[in-house]
């Protein structure tokens, strides 16, 4: 349709958008019935990418105003941050589940304080508040809940909205049962990589939360899988939950490894379980949210103990 534009089957478009980032790019999507358009997930904002969506949609036949939904399936930047630039150019009600609309960012001291307690030093403190960038930005006015108890209608399509927290709080994947057409949002990613953190607003226990979502996953029967970054793919879900589940059942059970008798950081926790990161980063922030994931799902089954707010232990169960 465009540069970076396709049809992948009737009705639906695969849209590529550049992002200014190590990853550089993400997957926005398109469905068309009874000339009605949803957009599901928009980028992040900033002039290139939205010019790049821009030309995608006048390719694929949306007109000015012209959407009727715009879907995003969570409220990370690189899905969402676009959303108040893009309604105002195109239309249509915003969607994002409740628990990412009641998102609150964290401010400078609320960050510092965090990442102070649990280990990190006051230079590598310094460095993250420099450079920190809220992971969510303002949503439209007028914003609504996606209702996960009934289907998303356009025209001749029926989406299940299926709930799938871990990633994000509020992350959902849409699903066109008819079809078999399972839009994956970030629940499932390209390579094995950590897909939880522990971040203040991020949810109690995002890793038990991804694990059990993961589950769910495992159970939709989708024919063709659109993930936000990476190809489509025909089949494959399974393999593809499978190995995701047991990258991070194993990276929990590192951390489990690394815990003493004595009370460490977690920080301290974190250098261990990847130190070859831990003395690379130039910050931390990532692998040290990556960890407190691992080792909160760890307490919460038993396996790891929190002595004080930061610091940890091997469990005597």
């Amino acid at each position: 349709m465009a540069e970076n534009a396709w049809q992948v089957a009737d009705g639906l478009y695969r849209i590529l958008l550049p992002l200014p980032w190590a990853v550089p790019f993400v997957n926005a999507f398109v469905v068309e019935s009874r000339g009605q358009f949803m957009l599901v997930d928009c980028g992040y904002h900033w002039e290139t990418g939205l010019r790049a969506l821009g030309r995608a949609l006048k390719a694929i036949g949306v007109p000015p105003h012209g959407l009727t939904y715009l879907v995003l399936t969570h409220r990370h930047l690189d899905h969402a941050s676009a959303a108040a630039s893009v309604q105002q150019r195109w239309g249509g009600r915003v969607l994002l589940h409740s628990r990412d609309i009641a998102m609150t960012p964290a401010g400078p001291e609320e960050m510092a304080d965090w990442a102070r307690r649990h280990g990190l030093n006051e230079e590598r403190i310094a460095r993250l508040l420099s450079s920190n960038r809220s992971p969510i930005e303002r949503l439209p006015d007028g914003t609504e809940p996606l209702d996960s108890t009934q289907p998303l209608r356009l025209g001749d399509f029926a989406f299940e909205v299926i709930h799938v927290p871990g990633h994000c709080p509020g992350q959902v994947m849409m699903y066109e049962c008819q079809r078999g057409w399972l839009l994956l949002a970030d629940q499932v990613l390209n390579v094995l990589a950590p897909n939880v953190w522990a971040l203040p607003g991020n949810g109690e226990d995002p890793m038990g939360d991804y694990l059990e979502s993961l589950t769910k996953t495992a159970s939709v029967e989708a024919s063709l899988i659109l993930p936000s970054h990476g190809m489509p793919q025909k089949g494959g879900l399974r393999e593809a939950v499978g190995a995701m589940a047991s990258f991070h059942e194993d990276f929990a059970r590192r951390a489990a490894e690394c815990l003493t008798d004595r009370p460490q950081s977690t920080w301290e926790v974190a250098q261990a379980v990847d130190p070859h990161r831990a003395a690379a980063s130039g910050i931390g922030s990532s692998l040290l949210s990556e960890v407190l994931a691992a080792l909160i799902y760890l307490e919460r089954r038993g396996g790891a103990v929190q002595v004080a707010e930061g610091r940890w232990a091997r469990s005597e169960r």
